[in-house]
């Protein structure tokens, strides 16, 4: 429900503190910083004070992050277990000392700076790109957050981001830690191996329901059904309420007059131009021009070719040379400029075609004006359209009936699990804001009235839990085909381990990989001068670690890079890069480098708490965390 907001007022300061926080404080420890304090105030900095509705937003926050990973919203008892309460007082920490050094420079945001901050959240924009006051409005109401709060946090968070780029940014990464990564990348091993697939070993016979049984027993819960339940839904979107029949031909003709550059092509040239190093230079060609030479002599003569001379068909806007520009739209088709100084020197320009405007006319994109026009005022709707669905519920009226109301199908889900999957193992389809609706509907009970999922800024999803169908263990008899499935995997892969130590142990006895092969009747493979990163492509990801986990020479059986199949390997030549430099890829050098400045900012921060009062209300956090429930 939160994603768009949270997605749009944390960025990677608030990512990048919580962090390094966590660590830090976990260092540190704040243990010694508690003491009574007022139960409407969290925490203080100095004069910065984090209120109750604070502490409830960042911790709502962590919440639905945590959420993400587990698939399900967490307990109280998960949360405390995952680091939530200490993640979130440290990155409030954190936050507060960065507001109070504000506050003591005077750093500030103009008001109008803020308003275009939250009008480019594209969470609060229509359709059409531009900021709605509905959607705003309907965001916050669904997050339950105040404007106000939501006003001051994206302030504060403004604030906060002056002092972290003047900290953190223009630090270099020490040269030791690219060297140690470009060693790490660039060492290349050749590996000569044997692969054996699952038909090297004699096929496994079907087992008997006893021996199956046992197996069954031994692996019950991973034949267990998980609780299934069947769910009534029903998608509001602009989309959904979107009618272009309600447009009529008069609002179709008003919004293309008022819109019409939208449809209009700009005029494009096809222009040509010919640099030269200096102008003099350029008064001779153009003298030799005069005189007959075409452009293409002039151009040859001074180095260029016609393909070099080609800036394409463009507009006027596309040549970031004003003076060219200028020149080039101010010459007719076929015509050649004068010496024109240019910003990489002087330089002669030819017109070799005219492309004029274009509009295209109101038959060509009424039906695009059309439909544009209906989702504008679909948004607009929407808000109505909720209030009638929720309005219908409170009066009593099945999920169904308040779907009709409110103008939107109702569909139905017979059973689903909170992975998204129907009986069959298969993802039940296109269902709407999946993760959070799963989330939703496996933490309520059939008849609750549960609040709708926003999603795509003015979107919802209300829903109902029909029925429930709980968890339980299967019986043999349900199973026995996945179960006898599994039984001869496992059972081929032990013959295919039992062979693969064979072979090793006869390696390590001093045979050459060549023998073990012939011995054997299987092909011996060379892996030549691979790296951690290009070996998997022949190894598998687990072979390599297993050519890794040695010095030359180690020899060593791992799954293959085939489904099913296993490696015997032996590493025979290993051999550290030229340049260790050269094997580090530039989004790992931005990497590091986003540590080091990490480390920067921690150690300001570090600073500034040491340098700052701070004390921390047990009670307000206790009273902020029954907001969130």
């Amino acid at each position: 429900m939160l994603n768009t907001l949270r997605g749009s007022i944390s960025g990677w300061t608030a990512k990048i503190l919580l962090a390094l926080l966590v660590v830090s404080f976990a260092a540190w420890g704040i243990g010694d910083v508690f003491r009574g304090d007022t139960a409407t105030t969290v925490l203080t900095a100095g004069k910065t004070e984090v209120s109750l509705e604070d502490y409830a937003l960042a911790y709502n926050r962590a919440q639905a992050r945590l959420a993400q990973q587990i698939g399900r919203r967490p307990t109280t008892e998960e949360s405390q277990l995952f680091g939530i309460d200490q993640g979130v007082l440290s990155q409030l920490v954190a936050g507060a000392m960065l507001d109070e050094q504000g506050r003591r420079i005077g750093l500030g945001l103009s008001e109008e700076r803020l308003a275009r901050l939250i009008a480019d959240d594209p969470s609060f924009q229509d359709a059409s790109g531009n900021f709605s006051r509905n959607a705003f409005q309907a965001v916050l109401s669904n997050a339950r957050i105040r404007e106000r709060d939501y006003i001051r946090s994206q302030e504060d968070a403004a604030i906060r981001s002056q002092i972290v780029e003047a900290i953190s940014q223009g630090g270099n990464t020490p040269v030791t830690f690219e060297t140690a990564l470009g060693l790490y990348n660039g060492e290349r091993r050749t590996v000569d191996y044997i692969s054996m697939s699952p038909s090297t070993v004699p096929p496994v016979a079907d087992a008997s329901d006893d021996v199956l049984k046992v197996y069954f027993e031994e692996n019950k819960a991973k034949y267990a059904a998980p609780e299934y339940r069947s769910l009534a839904y029903a998608t509001l979107t602009p989309e959904v309420l979107s009618d272009p029949a309600t447009i009529t031909d008069e609002q179709v003709k008003a919004d293309y007059e008022q819109s019409k550059e939208r449809y209009t092509t700009p005029e494009r040239r096809q222009v040509q131009q010919i640099v030269f190093a200096d102008k003099a230079a350029a008064d001779t060609a153009k003298a030799k021009l005069d005189g007959g030479a075409s452009f293409e002599e002039v151009a040859k003569e001074a180095g260029r070719t016609v393909e070099d001379t080609d800036l394409g068909l463009v507009s006027k806007s596309e040549i970031p040379d004003a003076k060219i520009s200028d020149a080039a739209f101010s010459l007719g088709e076929g015509a050649i400029s004068d010496v024109v100084a240019g910003a990489f020197g002087p330089a002669i320009l030819r017109v070799s075609k005219i492309q004029p405007v274009g509009v295209s006319p109101l038959d060509e994109v009424s039906d695009e004006i059309r439909k544009a026009l209906a989702l504008v005022a679909a948004n607009d709707t929407a808000a109505s359209a909720y209030n009638a669905f929720e309005d219908a519920r409170a009066g009593g009226a099945s999920f169904a009936e308040a779907a009709k109301a409110a103008g939107i199908a109702a569909e139905t889900v017979p059973a689903v699990d909170s992975q998204g999957n129907g009986p069959d193992g298969a993802p039940v389809p296109e269902l709407p804001a999946a993760e959070e609706l799963l989330a939703g509907a496996f933490e309520t009970e059939p008849g609750f009235d549960n609040v709708p999922i926003n999603f795509e800024s003015n979107s919802y999803v209300f829903y109902d839990v029909v029925s429930i169908d709980p968890a339980r263990d299967r019986t043999f008899d349900e199973a026995r085909d996945r179960v006898l499935a599994d039984w001869k995997n496992d059972e081929t892969q032990r013959l295919l381990s039992e062979r693969a130590n064979i072979l090793k142990a006869e390696l390590e006895s001093g045979k050459s990989m060549d023998e073990v092969a012939t011995e054997a009747g299987l092909s011996k493979q060379t892996a030549a001068s691979i790296t951690r990163q290009s070996g998997a492509a022949v190894l598998g990801q687990v072979g390599v670690a297993a050519a890794y986990s040695g010095g030359d020479g180690t020899i060593a059986t791992a799954r293959g890079r085939e489904s099913g199949s296993q490696v015997v390997l032996k590493v025979t030549e290993i051999a550290p890069p030229a340049d260790p430099a050269a094997n580090v890829a530039a989004e790992e050098r931005q990497q590091l480098k986003g540590i080091f400045e990490n480390d920067l900012l921690q150690s300001y921060v570090t600073l500034l708490q040491n340098d700052t009062p701070l004390s921390v209300s047990p009670a307000a956090i206790e009273n902020a965390k029954a907001i969130v429930r």
